[in-house]
């Protein structure tokens, strides 16, 4: 994964963030808020890809620059942001029904997804077998 690709990416999923802003009326300390919660969830992802390839279960090949770790973080923090502020209204809408019913959905939905990626975008992300 090069430095212009994740800026693509990153991009990307900030015109999704200003998106859910907009749908689910978010006020400026719900933004704020689920930004917070965005960086503390990258770090922890961060931290989940180093455990990862350490135990050898993937790897994500990048081009060891100094740019590609505080990229990829930002990347990732603005990534989750958006599934903070859905949850949030989630919750206010339906409780914790509709919380389960989105975890349930997230869960089915997300290894299918990862291999889609890793088998389109082999160079972004390699699965260990088994």
């Amino acid at each position: 994964m090069t430095a212009k690709e994740i800026i693509l990416w990153t991009g990307a999923y900030l015109v999704v963030l200003v998106a859910v802003i907009y749908f689910t009326r978010a006020t400026a300390r719900r933004v704020e808020g689920a930004i917070v919660g965005g960086a503390a969830g990258g770090l922890l992802g961060m931290g989940a890809i180093a455990l990862s390839e350490a135990l050898r279960w993937w790897h994500i090949p990048f081009a060891p620059t100094r740019t590609f770790l505080p990229l990829f973080y930002v990347g990732l923090a603005i990534s989750l942001t958006p599934i903070y502020l859905v949850t949030w209204r989630l919750a206010r809408r339906f409780g914790w029904r509709g919380l389960a019913v989105f975890i349930g959905i997230v869960t089915v939905i997300g290894p299918p997804r990862d291999y889609l990626y890793a088998t389109t975008f082999p160079k972004w992300m390699v699965f260990a077998p088994g």
